[in-house]
């Protein structure tokens, strides 16, 4: 039976790349080999890995190439003509060649057992297997293990007769069916042989029988640093094939998802004290909805922009916001539930042995969640991605049926590359088929390698896109909690019933927030029509413009109390009530812009004493009058700041009494620093914390400089998915992360969202303009 199962050249498993026989190549050669392949260029680098693998598939992904050209039905009757794409999908020559990945494969593979790559080489053909475009040969009551380093224990076969574990091993993830462990053996032996030829072709003035005994063992280089200036997810994603598997630690995402949920906060509170922000919200919603479509007569849709209209896209817009931050303060709440559990059993987890049930359950359950949270930013995305400004024109809408509101679309062309990953989103066996991580990763990848394709993502798209891809992120880390991750399926049947049974317990408060809002009608209030909320903060304060800013202030506050009668009605609390327990600042009265008072005007007086240009520029703690908002979305919204100290100079803000009442400040303990900067970043803060008694507006903010100047104060960019960068404080006193969304298609930031973006950060950490002074 051994030797039906085990390929012939399995003896050669490891050598002379890892273990057994002679020392291994890269314990002497390995600094070299990656000093050689940086210099050589991309067209030597191909002639290298051809030479390896003759054939080798020219672009990324060829497996989902494979997957468009072929129908399944006819693979799975006839066989596969792209075996070879399907069964090493990183092994292709457009990947290889780009930066360090090969020599990242080669140091994983060469310095650690195959059976650390075992799961993570069989998950990787999930197209093929799942597809059945290459079904592993089937042999009934018996069980391979992949373990030890020998050719003696790597992929032994035992009996469920002679073992009795050995079946529930194959269930559980601790062991493999003997086709599938074969299509694992097959997989490594001819990865390590490429690997091997590589070696050879770099090395190429030296004897591969002597290279090894002639040289010293020498330490193993330095990790292979990221050669980009900002580290992010479509990188790492692309770069995990390549590099050994890693381990499941909870605080990485849960630094993540700590952040999403304060950024959901900062929306909520954006959406109530905003005008302009509120608007603008509306307008983004509205614009992808498929009411937008003309229909195959070309008419337009009979409810477009009428007040039914405008219920349902604020009706979205609420449940959304708060339905949000209910979702990811749960999968917060179970991230940390997981971590104590992961630390409490730290002794009992091992490679060799089940989960402890505990913590097994708790994974299924946080499993359980995170698949349904997916629905809904996958349904936004079926429904607004067509209706989206660049693909609009591509589809038409069949005609209105009166009394429905069910809209059904028709595609008028073939959809394009981009499109078919998306359609692969909300389609239930697609996606099944290559996963939500695997797809989320394809379509990022797809974005950035392209500006042409990531162009045609309007910033809506991109936020929830940004969203399902954090979603998809965390699952990721599930998927590679190997080896029982490959049980997961065979727990949930055991525990079905107590882990369906924790998701409404769980989600008790969303179902508050949606079910409870049905009924209501506020159209008349919330729509965005006839200049309600123009609110043009961004605008010098005047007689007019305080006017126009206090009248849209006062609009929505009308707006929200329509909101909060009805829930208070139907279940005796307003709509922040019920998601009160979750807020993680103190929620205090909103800002609220002042009455006008005439300034005095007052004569010049003669001085000595010349204050700095960035002195004046800058001197900014305390004389914050206008109104700014916590979050970065398009709007126009600048709330107002009371004084912490009297001006010197009379202006039309001067009126600290009552900008006091409305917005108290707090005392502050801490005593902040003062960061000195290099102009780039110090024209940054100067926009962020601008002094509304300067007498230029500045101008919009290239994303690159906002990057730079978070990186001279202390923080670490990290480009998420979409448009979300996570920037993690790396050289700061403090411990929270914060999320900002990149512009998008101009990466410059607009003077409006600027100051909303250092709101946040005041409100975030305490900061204010006068931290901040040039070198």
């Amino acid at each position: 039976m051994d030797e039906v199962m085990r390929p012939p050249a399995l003896d050669e498993l490891g050598l002379p790349l890892n273990r057994g026989g002679n020392e291994p190549i890269l314990e002497r050669y390995e600094e070299v080999i990656r000093r050689r392949w940086m210099k050589k260029t991309k067209t030597q680098r191909t002639a290298i890995v051809l030479k390896a693998w003759p054939n080798m598939s020219p672009k990324h992904r060829p497996d989902y190439e494979a997957m468009r050209k072929e129908n399944p039905a006819t693979v799975r009757s006839g066989g596969t003509k792209f075996r070879e794409a399907y069964m090493w999908p990183a092994i292709n020559v457009e990947d290889l060649v780009k930066g360090k990945a090969l020599l990242l494969l080669l140091n994983s593979r060469g310095r650690n057992a195959p059976q650390m790559f075992a799961h993570a080489d069989f998950d990787a053909m999930r197209v093929g297997h799942v597809s059945g475009a290459c079904m592993p040969p089937f042999l009934n009551m018996y069980t391979m293990l992949l373990e030890g380093e020998t050719v003696g224990t790597y992929g032994r076969l035992v009996s469920w007769d002679d073992d009795e574990e050995a079946m529930m091993k194959t269930f559980n993830g601790l062991g493999f069916l003997p086709g599938q462990g074969l299509m694992i053996l097959e997989i490594q032996q001819k990865l390590l042989s490429f690997l091997l030829a590589c070696c050879y072709s770099i090395l190429h003035e030296m004897e591969p029988s002597s290279m090894i005994n002639e040289a010293p063992t020498k330490p193993e280089p330095p990790l292979l640093s990221d050669s980009g200036e900002y580290p992010t997810l479509a990188t790492i994603a692309a770069e995990a094939p390549y590099r050994l598997p890693a381990r499941l630690d909870f605080n990485r995402p849960k630094a993540l998802v700590n952040a999403k949920r304060s950024s959901v906060e900062d929306h909520i509170r954006g959406l109530r004290e905003d005008p302009g922000y509120f608007a603008d919200v509306l307008g983004d919603w509205s614009e992808h909805r498929q009411e937008r479509l003309p229909d195959t007569n070309i008419r337009r849709h009979p409810v477009l922009d009428e007040p039914l209209f405008w219920e349902r896209v604020i009706g979205n817009v609420v449940k959304y916001a708060y339905g949000g931050l209910v979702v990811w303060d749960i999968i917060s709440e179970q991230l940390t539930e997981l971590a104590a559990l992961q630390a409490k059993y730290s002794n009992a987890i091992t490679p060799e042995k089940t989960l402890p049930p505990e913590y097994l359950k708790a994974l299924l359950k946080f499993k359980y969640t995170l698949d349904q949270s997916k629905k809904g930013p996958i349904v936004q995305l079926k429904t607004g991605l067509p209706a989206s400004p660049y693909y609009r024109s591509t589809f038409v809408r069949e005609p209105h049926v009166p009394g429905s509101s069910m809209i059904q679309l028709q595609s008028k062309t073939k959809p394009d590359q981009l499109m078919w990953l998306f359609n692969n989103l909300w389609t239930d066996s697609k996606l099944d088929l290559l996963s939500l991580p695997g797809l989320m990763d394809e379509i990022e990848y797809h974005m950035q390698s392209d500006p042409k394709e990531k162009a045609k993502i309007s910033l809506w798209v991109a936020r929830i896109f940004g969203e399902l891809g954090l979603i998809a992120r965390i699952r990721h880390e599930l998927d590679i909690y190997q080896p029982w991750a490959s049980g997961f399926d065979s727990g949930y049947a055991e525990y079905r019933d107590e882990v369906e049974k924790d998701f409404p317990r769980r989600f008790a408060s969303l179902a508050e927030v949606q079910n409870n809002y049905q009924g209501l009608s506020v159209a008349k209030f919330g729509s965005p029509t006839d200049g309600r909320f123009y609110y043009p903060s961004d605008k010098r304060l005047t007689k007019v413009t305080t006017q126009s800013m206090r009248k849209a202030e006062a609009d929505l506050d009308l707006f929200w109390e329509k909101i909060d009668t009805h829930y208070r009605r139907k279940i005796g609390m307003s709509l922040d009530q019920v998601v009160q327990h979750i807020f993680t600042e103190e929620r205090g009265p909103l800002e609220r812009t002042a009455e006008w008072i005439e300034p005095i005007k007052e004569k010049k007086k003669k001085s000595t004493a010349q204050p700095s240009t960035a002195q004046l520029d800058l001197d900014l703690e305390h004389h914050l009058t206008s109104l700014r908002l916590g979050s970065e979305e398009p709007s126009k919204f600048v709330p107002p700041q009371s004084k912490l100290k009297p001006k010197t100079r009379g202006s039309a803000q001067d009126n600290t009494d009552a900008i006091e009442e409305t917005a108290p400040i707090q005392a502050v303990d801490d005593e902040q620093p003062v960061f000195r900067l290099k102009n780039r970043a110090f024209k940054v803060f100067k926009a962020l914390f601008y002094n509304p008694n300067q007498s230029d507006l500045p101008g919009e903010i290239p994303w690159a400089d906002f990057l730079f100047a978070m990186a001279a104060t202390g923080f670490a960019p990290e480009k998420l998915y979409g448009s979300v960068w996570q920037f993690t404080p790396s050289a700061l006193d403090v411990e929270r992360s914060i999320q900002f969304h990149e512009p998008h298609p101009v990466g410059k930031i607009p003077f409006r969202n600027a100051r909303r973006i250092g709101r946040r950060l005041s409100r975030a950490y305490g900061w204010h303009g006068a931290m901040f002074a040039l070198e």
